[in-house]
């Protein structure tokens, strides 16, 4: 064995918490592991382990996967061991990530060029062959060792970068100053591994600072109580502050710099300091702190780190800064869009801006909760697909004439809902000025007229139909008298005369035509005659339901599909059954009579549904058969007024109708297009809003009485 005392020194590499390197040997003869582990442990550089052949090497390397006391920087290995090869213990090494740092040296009896490049591309460090100097064992050690080192000082900086890149974009994430340094002092602490770091912010005077923002890595006792005022430009942490550098006390006990009563907490042994300062707008804003770096002492790597945090800090300030601004703007820019939106959402009229490629910009509250419930989606999309569910813009839009310099645009939209009730709106666009592409071009207005149209036509009927009413009672007690001489007369004659006699067929005509006269007149007293009304609870369903019963012979007799689509739970309502029966029987023998000229696929569709607005009851009846044109529709409820031929009809049926729904706080009114149907729409209140025309009513049994 050579003499060790004669070798020369090597500087000795130790850890970053000063501990002594690691070697293992592994030999399957105890004597030449024996000598190693003396030759290594007689220089006092290393802590020497010995495994006695592969197996217990395996046993080893495994146990300092679990204990941090047992963890192993160089195997010094043999090659050939009996059972577990040094090649197997090296595959098995190369296989464990958790041992990718270990360095493995190679000590063989055998000099093979070629085994030792096969042992080298197995994953090898380096390769001894015996018998070796004990210079060149130690030299081989401390080049893996420092190989070794070079790495893990690599790994933790990349380590420590990508932490920083982290904190990085945390702090430029942070959109108020407090989130923005609570998530720096935290930062800086993990990325450092320090005790605790903290955050000085000065006072109003600028002539002290105070602990404000703290993190520490364990629970220490410390907080931001515990340190004491700093005067500014006492101490590490004053002295960041007013000479606006970074200062680093690697030792506290020979840095003249390091104040005890102002950069350490209150009882708290501080061995070591950093000191940053941060800043706004070009000016000191505070300090930033690290005290303690864990197993070690803070060094210049941890001082470029720190700078380069506290240099990102002072970025975010700024940023926070100038967004607090830009905040504050865009808050008064937004105070004054809300009170305009309030404005324009108070307005019941839906209203809704585009620009000069249709697409809806904004929209008011009336508008956009109506679309948002039908399509989810509100802006963004073009109005006419938005509104209309058209591929082009709308035929009837005027709004184009806006984009060629037009001051405003006023035209009138009329169609029929899903509902088959019809609508009329009148549209006004108006341009907008603005140099933006992503401003609105115009705005649009949009005013239902459907209910003003739907009033005026309901007074203006009842006012005629009231008119009439008065002069058929008049007439039809005029006519009764004579007609009556004339039918008596004609029953007389028929009585007197042969059924052979040329006269006879004359004196029928006569009968006959006094029978039609007197249905006639009758039909009009009908119309006239203020009947009295039981008004009562009951269901609107059970009603229909009885008037189809009564006239079902006559519909499967003409080959009717009847369609029912009656909503459940309908509340009931008050009404008198006998006249609203008489009503939906008128409905559905016009619908068959409607129906009569359609070769086949007749079909009467009867819907009975709450309304949307939750005030009265709507029922619908709709035939597929021939319509009528508008002019029809405009006097479909005057008396006398039919579509049927000759002889088929008195034309008071509908009249009727629309004075017994009247009577009963209702409307009815109609839908229809030639050559597609008719929609008689009738709506009648919830017994809530009777209660009106119930006093009207008891009032005019009074006066009968």
């Amino acid at each position: 064995m050579p003499n060790l005392a004669a070798t020369p020194v090597v500087q000795q590499l130790t850890h970053q918490n000063g501990s002594v390197p690691h070697i293992l040997v592994v030999d399957d003869e105890p004597l030449i592991a024996q000598s190693i582990a003396d030759l290594l442990t007689l220089a006092g550089d290393y802590r020497v382990s010995i495994a006695n052949g592969g197996h217990d090497a395996l046993k080893k390397l495994e146990q300092s996967l679990f204990q941090s006391d047992a963890a192993i920087d160089v195997v010094l290995l043999d090659v050939t061991m009996p059972l577990v090869t040094g090649l197997d213990v090296l595959k098995w090494i190369r296989g464990n990530e958790r041992l990718a740092s270990l360095r493995v040296i190679m000590l063989t009896g055998v000099d093979d060029k070629r085994d030792v490049i096969s042992t080298l591309q197995k994953g090898a460090d380096d390769y001894l062959t015996k018998p070796y100097h004990p210079q060149e064992l130690k030299a081989r050690i401390q080049t893996a060792l420092r190989t070794q080192q070079l790495e893990k000082n690599l790994a933790r900086q990349q380590r420590q970068l990508a932490h920083l890149n982290t904190i990085t974009n945390e702090v430029a994430r942070a959109r108020d100053l407090n989130e923005l340094l609570v998530a720096s002092v935290k930062g800086l602490q993990e990325l450092l591994n320090a005790e605790m770091t903290a955050i000085f912010l000065p006072d109003e005077t600028r002539k002290w600072m105070g602990c404000k923002y703290l993190a520490t890595s364990t629970d220490n006792g410390v907080t931001k109580r515990s340190f004491p005022i700093v005067p500014i430009g006492k101490g590490v942490v004053g002295r960041a502050f007013t000479d606006r550098r970074t200062h680093i006390a690697e030792s506290t006990i020979d840095d003249t710099r390091f104040d005890k009563r102002f950069d350490a907490p209150e009882g708290y042994d501080v061995r070591s300091i950093i000191a940053a300062p941060i800043y706004l707008r070009g000016h000191p804003f505070g300090v930033l702190v690290a005290i303690n770096k864990q197993e070690s002492t803070f060094a210049t790597a941890d001082a470029d780190l720190f700078a380069s945090l506290s240099g990102t800090m002072s970025q975010g300030v700024d940023n926070w800064f100038y967004l607090k601004n830009l905040e504050r703007g865009k808050e008064e820019i937004q105070e004054s869009h809300n009170t305009l939106q309030a404005i324009i959402d108070g307005i019941l009229h839906p209203i809704y801006t585009i620009d000069k490629e249709w697409k809806v910009v904004s929209i008011n509250a009336t508008q956009r909760k109506r679309i948002a419930a039908e399509t989810g989606k509100t802006t963004g999309r073009r109005c006419y697909e938005l509104f209309f569910e058209r591929t082009a813009p709308c035929d009837h839009c005027r709004a184009a004439k806006l984009q060629r310099g037009s001051a405003a645009a006023q035209w009138t939209l009329r169609w029929v809902g899903d509902d088959y009730v019809p609508r009329e709106w009148d549209v006004n666009a108006y341009s907008l000025p603005g140099k933006s592409k992503k401003t609105a071009d115009a705005v649009i207005v949009w005013q239902d007229r459907t209910e003003e149209r739907r009033l005026e036509n309901s007074l203006h009927q009842a006012a005629k139909l009231s008119a009439i009413g008065q002069l058929a009672a008049g007439v039809a007690h005029e006519i009764n008298n004579p007609l009556t001489v004339i039918k008596t007369g004609a029953e007389m004659l028929q009585g007197t005369i042969s059924a052979d006699s040329e006269d006879y067929e004359l004196v029928e005509w006569i009968a006959n035509a006094s029978d039609r006269a007197t249905k006639v007149v009758r039909g009009l007293l009908d119309f006239a005659r203020q009947s009295r009304y039981e008004f009562e609870y009951g269901s609107v369903t059970r009603s229909l339901e009885e008037a189809i019963d009564l006239v079902s012979y006559q519909l499967r007799k003409t080959e009717i599909e009847i369609v029912e689509q009656f909503e459940p739970d309908l509340p009931n309502i008050v009404a008198s059954w006998e006249h609203l029966k008489s009503v939906w029987v008128n409905m559905l023998m016009n619908a068959r009579d409607a129906l009569e000229e359609r070769e086949e696929g007749r079909k009467i569709t009867l819907v009975v549904r709450a309304a949307p607005s939750g005030d009265h009851v709507q029922v619908l009846v709709r035939d597929n058969g021939s319509g009528m044109a508008e002019e029809q529709m405009a006097r479909i409820f005057v008396p006398f007024f039919t579509t049927k031929d000759p002889g088929k009809g008195t034309g008071l049926g509908l009249a009727t109708c629309h004075r017994i729904i009247d009577r009963h706080g209702g409307e009815i009114t109609v839908s229809s297009k030639k050559d597609t149907g008719t929609t008689f729409i009738i709506r009648l209140p919830l017994s809530e809003t009777m209660h009106a025309p119930l006093k009207d009513i008891s009032a005019e049994y009074e006066s009968e009485l």
